[in-house]
């Protein structure tokens, strides 16, 4: 199985990603109302998608232990809080979208891989200097006194 699909379903309840079949290279749980905090660190190696959009998830995301094949997360319009750690992203990133969430504190951009093409981080509490490299899409609009800094 490579293919999950089941957005738009009202599915309710906790979500649990640590025993997905490891062949699972695209996952797709948005529209739903799944709630609880979830764990990003046990996906299938060879996962590069996931969207969880639209739900009622919290807590913290660690984003440190991303499959190496990882190339696009959509975890938009949920209520995930704290900050966000971009310095070990795997080198096959291309999409970050967690944008309409609770983050806050300052974002640390120093490591982004070159592969990476759209980070959106929109209406959250992010505040502080971001640098940011050329060539990469970065929306922060809507968060607190973000200034942005691009990188030569």
């Amino acid at each position: 199985m490579e293919v999950v699909d089941i957005s738009f379903n009202n599915l309710i309840g906790c979500l649990d990603l640590d025993k997905l079949p490891a062949t699972v290279r695209t996952l797709s749980l948005s529209q739903n109302k799944f709630t609880g905090d979830i764990s990003l660190e046990n996906l299938p190696k060879c996962l590069e998608y996931l969207s969880l959009v639209d739900n009622q998830l919290s807590g913290t995301i660690c984003l440190t232990s991303l499959p190496t094949a990882f190339q696009s997360l959509h975890l938009h319009k949920n209520n995930f809080e704290g900050s966000l750690n971009f310095t070990q992203l795997p080198n096959s990133i291309r999409h970050i979208i967690l944008a309409e969430n609770h983050f806050s504190g300052t974002v640390n951009l120093g490591n982004l891989p070159e592969s990476m093409r759209v980070l959106d981080i929109r209406k959250n509490a992010i505040s502080g200097a971001v640098r940011v490299p050329h060539g990469i899409d970065i929306r922060l609009d809507g968060n607190d006194e973000v200034n942005v800094e691009r990188i030569e």
